[in-house]
């Protein structure tokens, strides 16, 4: 349990981290950065709590700041999906932007294709899991982890993919 505790500390102070950027930081490199070190931890997360019962999690949790995030365990794996998501659209559509931007070439078409279809898939499975877990769950989802740009937001998400 300790190695879990250890965990859940590391995402806490990843969330601050987060939500201590300035807006001018948000969606940004260093953004983008702290996400992958949040996707790590839940990776981490997930191999603890797969030994844990649904009981001993939700002890584990008591006072955390995931507290009323991961009501079930198995929102760990939902973590885990969304931020890989999210992470993945981000990084296609900044590659296909540096493309349209400063790196046409002759072979931009294919790879910018191959991106904006990267990004758009990324997309849809966000919107997939994220209609799954319900408007509240996805915004504490958002809110956690400072995804706060317009292109994240619940009304976005649903209209556009």
């Amino acid at each position: 349990m300790a190695s879990l505790q250890r965990t859940l500390v590391n995402l806490e102070m990843l969330s601050d981290d987060i939500n201590a950027l300035h807006v001018d930081a948000l969606n940004t490199h260093a953004h983008i950065k702290l996400l992958h070190n949040v996707l790590n931890e839940l990776k981490n997360a997930e191999q603890f709590v797969a030994l844990e019962t649904e009981a001993s999690f939700q002890k584990s949790l008591s006072g955390s700041l995931f507290e009323n995030i991961f009501e079930r365990k198995r929102m760990v794996g939902v973590y885990i999906k969304l931020v890989g998501y999210v992470i993945t659209a981000w990084e296609a559509t900044n590659k296909a932007n540096a493309i349209i931007s400063e790196n046409f070439d002759s072979s931009a078409d294919k790879r910018l294709e191959l991106l904006q279809v990267k990004a758009i898939k990324a997309k849809s499975q966000l919107k997939t899991v994220a209609s799954a877990m319900g408007k509240e769950d996805y915004a504490k989802f958002i809110q956690t982890l400072g995804l706060s740009a317009q292109e994240w937001q619940w009304g976005t998400l649903r209209a556009r993919f």
